[in-house]
């Protein structure tokens, strides 16, 4: 008899269309084209009046409910989730439900005490920089030890979740995947002449959402030593985030207004990535960053701190490199060493992304955790 297929819930509560909200996308995609059913149900963000990651699954045509949130906590939200379990079960499929933030787990698990289903969660890394998201982290943890498994992106995610009580045979280490772009260098001729850049510039971008973690702020004073010394040196910041306005004072106060472009955010990555010398990534804390997979398979090089799997994935490219989070003189000096180097093709990065990063490798994983739910539950009922 064969195994039953999956019907995948995949829940989010999204405050924007970042990296964890693009692995989520990426996943429902890569999992339909294996056959497997699915439905993407994000959280209304109560305090926005867009929803980008249910706009984006509904514009590209995927399968995509908007579950009601008026408030930090609101009853029918778990409502509107186990409503979507018990249809998807009457239906005649077999529900998974699977979550990928702290508020999606919380409302999965009252949600699945109404209308039983095997519980994942996907920890796409901890943002610990004020003591409500430390709170925030902690209630998680505790909420984690009752779900069927979980998911790391990071092997030093594993470790944490082992110190804080939850069986090592519960989690899984499913690497994150992506729908891999391609350079696209036709268009960055043209936007190179859009944004005023001249032939010789050496552009560098960091690319991501612009809140503390990703401490953008130690980019732009290390910028500022090599803006000194090179007179082709370019800073992109693309993104958006609650820190751009400070961003964009520091930037004014080093004096870097004309050497430094805050772009906000932008739908051409591939032609970006095109122009690129170099991406920077200076975070304090990381899983396994969508914006470093992007850039190698679009065999871009990459300076990055030495955080959460960054680490293991530059070692598979050629020219990337990693420094220690925080260190001021180390960025600086990685960032002038890749001045002195020519323009650079990292073939070894794509070739690697390729064939350990995409969406169908990601999806494979994760319908083998599906399966062996399935038959832990079919098993536990049977008994």
């Amino acid at each position: 008899m064969n195994a039953p297929r999956p019907f995948a819930l995949q829940v989010r509560s999204s405050a924007g269309l970042y990296g964890a909200d693009r692995v989520v996308l990426a996943l429902d995609r890569a999992l339909a084209r294996q056959g497997v059913r699915g439905r993407l149900l994000s959280i209304n963000n109560y305090r926005m009046h867009d929803q980008p990651l249910h706009d984006a699954a509904s514009t590209g045509g995927q399968d995509a409910v908007l579950l009601p949130c008026r408030g930090r906590v609101d009853a029918s939200t778990v409502l509107a989730l186990a409503a979507q379990v018990g249809a998807t079960r009457r239906d005649g499929h077999v529900p998974v439900v699977h979550v990928h933030d702290y508020k999606s787990a919380f409302y999965a698990w009252l949600a699945t005490r109404r209308e039983s289903a095997p519980l994942i969660a996907t920890l796409h890394g901890w943002v610990e920089n004020s003591t409500s998201l430390r709170l925030y982290t902690r209630l998680e943890l505790a909420l984690l030890r009752r779900f069927d498994a979980l998911v790391v992106v990071a092997a030093e995610q594993a470790e944490r979740l082992v110190r804080n009580g939850i069986p090592r045979s519960r989690i899984r280490h499913v690497d994150n995947g992506i729908d891999c772009p391609r350079r696209d260098d036709d268009a960055a001729s043209a936007l190179r002449a859009q944004l005023g850049l001249s032939p010789s510039a050496r552009v560098f971008a960091a690319v991501g959402r612009l809140s503390p973690e990703k401490n953008i702020a130690l980019l732009l004073r290390a910028f500022a030593g090599v803006a000194a010394r090179d007179a082709d040196a370019v800073l992109l910041v693309i993104g958006d985030g609650p820190q751009r306005e400070a961003l964009e004072s520091l930037a004014s106060e080093l004096k870097l207004d004309a050497r430094v472009r805050f772009l906000g955010r932008r739908t051409d990555m591939p032609a970006l990535y095109s122009l690129m010398h170099a991406l920077v990534l200076p975070s304090l804390t990381e899983g396994m960053p969508l914006v470093v997979l992007e850039a190698m398979a679009c065999e871009v090089p990459v300076v990055a701190s030495a955080v959460g799997d960054v680490p293991r994935l530059l070692e598979r490219s050629e020219h990337g490199r990693v420094v220690p989070p925080a260190d001021l003189g180390a960025l600086e000096a990685a960032l002038l060493d890749a001045c002195a180097q020519p323009a650079r093709r990292d073939v070894a990065a794509r070739r690697h992304v390729l064939e350990h990063h995409s969406s169908q490798v990601m999806a494979r994983a994760y319908l083998d955790l599906y399966a062996t739910l399935l038959e832990k539950s079919h098993a536990r009922r049977a008994s």
